[in-house]
C-alpha cells in the first residue's frame, strides 16, 4: 500500500461531495463523547448514540463533541445536518488522505490536520486524520481512532486551569490545534535525534545497512514535511481572516501558533537537507573505498609488469641463452626481481600512494 496516497478506487467517478470512507478501518464500531462546560463546571459522557448530545448549547458554555471513527457514513451525514457541515466537507472528513487545509462559511470553520507520531519499534512516522469543525459554541472532531492526543486538553478543562473554560470554542480549537503542532515538534524531535545519531555511521561506515537507515529517515522526514507543510496555509488563512467564529483575543494566541508551526517547518528543512546530504557523504564514501581498493590493484600490478616482463624473457624457447648456463643465473634473477619489487614500493610509499 502506498504511504503517501492511498487507494480511491472506492470514490472514482462519483459525484462531488459523495459520502464514501476513503482509508483503513481502525475500529469495529465508533464511539461518541462530549464535554459540556463553561467557566463553572464542568459535564462530559460516552453517548450511545447521537441523540444523547444536548441539542441547545446554554450560552456562555462550549460543547465538545469528538467522534472516534470514521468508517459510519449515516453517523457523520447525521452530525453534519445536526451542525449545518457543508457536504463538500463531509467528504473530507471520510477521507482519511485529505490534505491539511481550512474552509470556512458563516456556521463554521473545519479545519483538517494530521496527528503524527514517531514508532520507535517499527522505526516508522504513523499519521492519523482528524478533522476539527468550529461553531460559535461548539467543537466537533472527528478522529480516526481512539487516542490520548488531547488528554492535556481535557485535563485543563476538567481542573479548570487557565483560561480554556472562560473563552469560547476558538479557543478551545486553538488549544487543540497547539497540541497537534506540539505533536509535530516533538514527533520531528525524535526523527532529529536518530538522524544526529546516525553522523558518525554515515562517516565511517558503508554497509548495505546504513544506506537502508538513510532511506527510513528520508522517508519519515518527507511524510512529515508532506503533512506540515500545508499547516502553514491553515495559520495564515486564521490570522488573516475577519470570520465572527474567532474572537479577536483568540487571534494573538494563532500568531504564536503560526510562530511555532513555523519553527516546525525549518526544523524539518533542516533534516530533509541532512538526509540528502547523508546520501550523498555515503555514496562519496563507497566511491572512495573503491577508488583505494582499485589503487590498491593498481600498484600491486604495476609492480608485477616488470617482474612479468623478466619472467617472459627468460621464459623464451630460444636454443641459446648464455643465463642458462651459469651456475647462480636463477638466484641473481629472482635477487633482482625482489630487489625492484622494493625499490617500487620505496617509490610508492615515498609519493605517498601507499
Amino acid at each position: 500500500m502506498a504511504r503517501f496516497l492511498k487507494s480511491r478506487k472506492k470514490s472514482h467517478g462519483t459525484p462531488p461531495g459523495s459520502l464514501i470512507f476513503i482509508g483503513n478501518k481502525k475500529m469495529e464500531k465508533p464511539e461518541i463523547y462530549f464535554m459540556l462546560y463553561n467557566k463553572d463546571s464542568v459535564a462530559e459522557q460516552k453517548a450511545e448514540s447521537l441523540d444523547e448530545i444536548p441539542e441547545v448549547v446554554p450560552n456562555g458554555s462550549v460543547l465538545w463533541l469528538n467522534i472516534y471513527g470514521l468508517q459510519d457514513t449515516e453517523l457523520v451525514s447525521r452530525v453534519a445536518e445536526r451542525f449545518n457541515i457543508q457536504q463538500l466537507e463531509q467528504e473530507d472528513i471520510l477521507n482519511t488522505d485529505q490534505r491539511p487545509k481550512i474552509t470556512g462559511d458563516d456556521n463554521n470553520l473545519t479545519v483538517f490536520l494530521k496527528v503524527l507520531e514517531y514508532r520507535p519499534e517499527i522505526e516508522k512516522v504513523t499519521g492519523d486524520h482528524i478533522s476539527i469543525v468550529v461553531g460559535k459554541n461548539f467543537v466537533i472532531t472527528f478522529q480516526e481512532n481512539i487516542a490520548h492526543s488531547f488528554e492535556p486538553v481535557r485535563e485543563r478543562i476538567r481542573n479548570g486551569k487557565g483560561r480554556i473554560r472562560k473563552m469560547g470554542a476558538d479557543y478551545l480549537a486553538y488549544a487543540l490545534m497547539d497540541t497537534l503542532v506540539d505533536m509535530y515538534i516533538h514527533t520531528i524531535e525524535s526523527v532529529g535525534t536518530v538522524i544526529e545519531d546516525m553522523e558518525e555511521e554515515i562517516l565511517t561506515q558503508t554497509q548495505k545497512s546504513t544506506l537502508e537507515k538513510i532511506y527510513r529517515l528520508k522517508t519519515n522526514v518527507g511524510f512529515i514535511r508532506k503533512n506540515i507543510w500545508p499547516v502553514k496555509e491553515i495559520m495564515f488563512y486564521l490570522n488573516k481572516t475577519d470570520t465572527a467564529l474567532v474572537d479577536k483575543r483568540t487571534l494573538a494566541f494563532y500568531k504564536d501558533l503560526n510562530d511555532l508551526t513555523l519553527q516546525a517547518l525549518e526544523a524539518v528543512d533542516i533534516y530533509f537537507n541532512m538526509t540528502n546530504d547523508y546520501l550523498n557523504i555515503y555514496h562519496a564514501n563507497v566511491g572512495s573505498r573503491t577508488n583505494e581498493v582499485m589503487k590498491v590493484l593498481t600498484i600491486f600490478a604495476s609492480i608485477f609488469i616488470p617482474l612479468t616482463f623478466i619472467a617472459g624473457i627468460y621464459g623464451t624457447n630460444f636454443q641459446y641463452l648464455p643465463e642458462l648456463e651459469y651456475k647462480y643465473s636463477y638466484f641473481i634473477m629472482l635477487g633482482g626481481m625482489l630487489i625492484l619489487a622494493a625499490v617500487m614500493l620505496y617509490y610508492f610509499r615515498k609519493k605517498d600512494w601507499l
